[in-house]
């Protein structure tokens, strides 16, 4: 284990120098590029700093779930490649890109109104809070498990590596630094799943398990289970990931500020379009190999615990040195989840709260010094809350759990808001607040599942807003809707305006969405092919 720590140690000086020598280079940024990284970025930039941003140690959670639930959990991030990466690229990034919005909670207010802004910062910055506190606490568990650091050691040194290069260099040097980790995250799943497979005996083996997942299928079928029961325990049956996922998806990947600042940079719309529809590619492929090295540790070791199914593969079957590596590469998951929420939770305090209500005069200089003190609270504040994560029963529930609260209601405002030229500023954030006030009950009180507590929080937002919509007296002016709804671009007739900037996308979208089919059917002939021979 001596030589692995002595990778994984090297890694983050690696890491600490790049990160030093790219912040120099942009030492003299502008305010708004040291905020939002500027826009410069091209498509497969785009594409790997989400990818990132996506990626980060709950991959050992996710195996634990495919060890548990079987493959068919991969139908869950599909929702990516056949719906909200094509429907985000179509209709939500012409209307950011014209509308030039700074943060995404920006829109609301354009849109609706300032307290409709602030609420979705706030619970936005609790849920990436939230959510930076489990990958900390995620990485230095790995770090733990794999090599005996101390944990709260651990957890001091990601957060101090991290905060240095992103505190010094801002948006553009963890732009540039999520692009090459992207990369490096790929090439560890590639060689975990590869040798993973090979020392087990191939997929014959997935194939020739006779094993029942906890869902009732088997442990090797893409196809989902069907129940429908509100209070399902099933983890995302066939009813939950048509309902809830692409409401949750569209939310995390466009609303989501911490995904929405990466799209943002981009150097042109059709550069976002294009990151967004290879993204939905790269955020199935990641899960998938998780939930298959999940399947064959079951087979495998039945009786270790479900999260200890990634760690047990690389001390197993992976060798001395080359665990460091894959080690190594984790930690790049980690550091690129969590440079993306310490930068979106502190340029969300500093665009829609410091300098659009505390201190609207505030300088560029200033601000720049304010989202540097932000990111410096938001890390002591990360670690205060790594011992409430702790009592969880599970991060990942408890994450979710969270975003059930937050996402259903976001999306429902902002469609209602892209799709209609209602104005409604009152209504907007008496639906908003209302439907976060009975979704938290609804989990609280009831034991219906997040999943559908998520759904519930959505309808009613719309349904609130209509409802109480036609009794809000309508403003004696006309409100100044320009590129803020698919009907009222300046230069693209709706609602069809992602095709302004990429005429084409309407080919890409067809063909992700099949390629996804095809492949779904493709992967139970292959099962079953290999069964009968």
């Amino acid at each position: 284990m001596k030589i692995d720590s002595i990778i994984v140690a090297g890694y983050f000086v690696i890491v600490f120098i790049a990160g030093y020598f790219v912040s120099r280079h942009y030492k003299k940024a502008s305010a708004g590029d040291f905020i939002t990284g500027g826009r410069d970025r091209t498509w497969y930039q785009v594409a790997f700093a989400l990818f990132a941003m996506a990626a980060d140690p709950a991959i050992i959670s996710l195996c634990g779930l495919g060890f548990l639930w079987g493959f068919y959990i991969i139908q869950w991030n599909s929702v990516h490649m056949w719906f909200t990466a094509w429907f985000a690229a179509m209709f939500i990034v012409p209307i950011y890109w014209r509308s030039r919005i700074v943060t995404t909670p920006e829109y609301l207010e354009k849109r609706f109104s300032l307290p409709c802004r602030s609420l979705f910062s706030l619970l936005l910055m609790a849920a990436l809070i939230i959510t930076l506190s489990g990958a900390v606490y995620l990485g230095a568990l790995l770090l733990e498990n794999f090599l005996g650091w101390p944990l709260w050691s651990s957890m001091i040194l990601i957060s101090a590596i991290i905060g240095f290069y992103v505190i010094l260099g801002g948006m553009k040097t963890v732009l540039t630094m999520d692009f090459y980790q992207g990369i490096f995250v790929i090439v560890t799943l590639v060689i975990v799943i590869v040798a993973v497979v090979n020392k087990v005996g191939g997929f014959a083996v997935l194939a020739n398990s006779s094993i029942i997942s906890k869902a009732g299928v088997s442990i090797h079928t893409i196809v989902p289970p069907s129940d429908w029961s509100l209070t399902t325990t099933k983890f995302f049956p066939t009813q939950a990931i048509l309902a809830w996922a692409p409401i949750t998806g569209l939310a995390w990947l466009s609303c989501n500020f911490s995904m929405a600042q990466r799209l943002l940079a981009a150097k042109s719309e059709q550069d976002a379009q294009k990151g967004l529809l290879a993204v939905a590619i790269l955020a199935v492929f990641y899960p998938l190999a998780s939930f298959v090295v999940g399947c064959l540790m079951r087979i495998k070791m039945p009786d270790i615990l479900p999260d200890e199914a990634f760690i047990k593969a690389i001390l197993v079957m992976v060798p001395v040195g080359l665990r460091g590596i894959l080690i190594a590469g984790l930690m790049a998951a980690l550091l690129s989840t969590v440079d993306g929420m310490l930068t979106a939770s502190s340029a969300l305090f500093t665009e829609d709260f410091y300098s659009r209500i505390i201190r609207k005069d505030a300088t560029p200089t200033e601000l720049k010094k304010v989202v540097r003190i932000a990111e410096i609270l938001t890390i002591l504040l990360t670690l205060a809350l790594i011992p409430i994560i702790r009592k969880a029963d599970s991060v990942m529930v408890f994450i979710q759990d969270f975003y059930a609260y937050v996402f259903g209601v976001t999306i429902a405002i902002y469609l209602i808001g892209m799709f209609t030229k209602k104005v409604a500023p009152r209504s907007g954030f008496i639906a908003m607040i209302t439907s976060v006030a009975l979704t938290i009950a609804l989990d609280v009180f009831s034991d219906v599942n997040f999943a559908y507590i998520g759904v519930f929080s959505f309808i009613v937002t719309i349904v609130m807003f209509f409802s109480l919509s036609v009794f809000e007296k309508q403003p004696a002016t006309a409100v100044d809707l320009e590129n803020l709804t698919v009907h009222t671009l300046s230069d693209a007739k709706g609602p069809w305006v992602g095709l302004k900037a990429w005429p084409g996308l309407w080919k890409w979208a067809l063909a992700l969405a099949a390629s996804w089919v095809v492949f779904s059917f493709c992967w139970e002939a292959f099962m079953r092919s290999l069964a009968n021979s």
